[in-house]
């Protein structure tokens, strides 16, 4: 959705390393997850290869209640009616997608209320409303509004709630090419009403089952054994972290007997611990399951609750090719 600019500098990444329990009443991997309203796209892998049947089975379980979204092209005044401002207090996210996120208007709500507006100097100064220069597009005059729907006064005959409306009425009047998401704490589904006229449409997260054969996959176990403090458990998490970009991108470089010439490619993979019973690595099969569209966090939530539950299963089953699964 962003604009590819060559010249900007790339942005900073950082690699934090945690070893937690998903019992714990801190519950971290919720607030974690729940730090951004929605997210795009969800890769599971799976160290194991699925038959048809147990991919649609898994795909039912993982996607249970979690999957529909709309789209519609909406004027920002609908968001002030009566309903509408029912469902943001109930937790609904929307986005607009029309555009480039450098270059056009930008709306989002995120899921507590509050209406963000991006905008270009001159859809900012068309508005009428404050805001602030965006910090990050000092060269491009561009202005962030923000609006909490959710505060007493954001009603129907207060001052403030009249001059929005009249703004969205009557200046910011274009239509956005809008995502719209409701759901209950639980991550399922609520419905959302729209007028006719705005021609909404009901949609479903795209799953798509990849399988992968002929790889190596490391073995998990020494993560789990080595102290968290020791410089080899993080050089095992980094590691085991690189081979899951790999194998989300279907690289090569994970495959069985993979021997590039350096000539051609002089990217080194890591040395990946095997399986204690196995002198040498020996080829294996997994699952990298990819579900995208508009996932609301409390979405992401439930379906990380569900791939627990699945390798919970297995234990409890004594299923030794579904040890561990990786979830991005």
């Amino acid at each position: 959705m962003s604009t590819f600019f060559p010249k900007e500098a790339p942005p900073r990444a950082h690699l934090y390393m945690n070893h937690y329990s998903f019992n714990s009443p801190k519950q971290l991997h919720t607030r974690c997850i729940t730090t951004h309203p929605f997210n795009h796209r969800i890769q599971v892998f799976l160290p194991t290869e699925l038959s048809p049947a147990i991919q649609t089975a898994l795909t039912e379980k993982l996607l249970n209640e979690t999957s529909t979204y709309y789209h519609a092209s909406v004027p920002l005044s609908l968001l002030l009616t009566s309903n509408f401002m029912q469902y943001i207090r109930n937790g609904m996210i929307a986005l607009s997608i029309q555009g480039g996120i450098d270059t056009h208007d930008v709306v989002c709500l995120d899921g507590k209320g509050k209406l963000i507006l991006n905008l270009t100097k001159d859809s900012y100064e068309q508005l009428g409303l404050s805001g602030k220069p965006s910090t990050f597009h000092p060269d491009r005059q561009r202005y962030v509004v923000e609006i909490e729907l959710n505060t007493p006064a954001m009603i129907p005959g207060k001052p403030g709630f009249e001059r929005i409306k009249w703004c969205f009425e009557n200046t910011l009047i274009t239509p956005f090419s809008m995502l719209f998401a409701s759901v209950d704490p639980q991550g399922v589904s609520l419905p959302i009403e729209f007028p006719e006229s705005v021609g909404a449409t009901a949609k479903t997260f795209n799953v798509q089952a990849t399988p992968l054969s002929n790889i190596v996959i490391p073995d998990a176990t020494p993560i789990r054994t080595v102290g968290k403090n020791d410089l080899r458990w993080r050089r095992l998490v980094s590691d085991l972290y690189e081979w899951v970009g790999l194998a989300s991108l279907q690289s090569d470089r994970i495959t069985f007997g993979d021997n590039i010439d350096p000539f051609l490619c002089v990217y080194s993979s890591p040395s990946y611990p095997i399986l204690e019973q196995q002198q040498d690595p020996t080829p294996s099969s997994g699952c990298l399951l990819e579900i995208s569209g508009f996932i609301p966090s409390q979405s992401i939530v439930r379906i990380l609750d569900a791939l627990r539950s699945l390798l919970d299963s297995a234990a409890s089953q004594k299923t030794s090719a579904l040890d561990w699964a990786n979830m991005t």
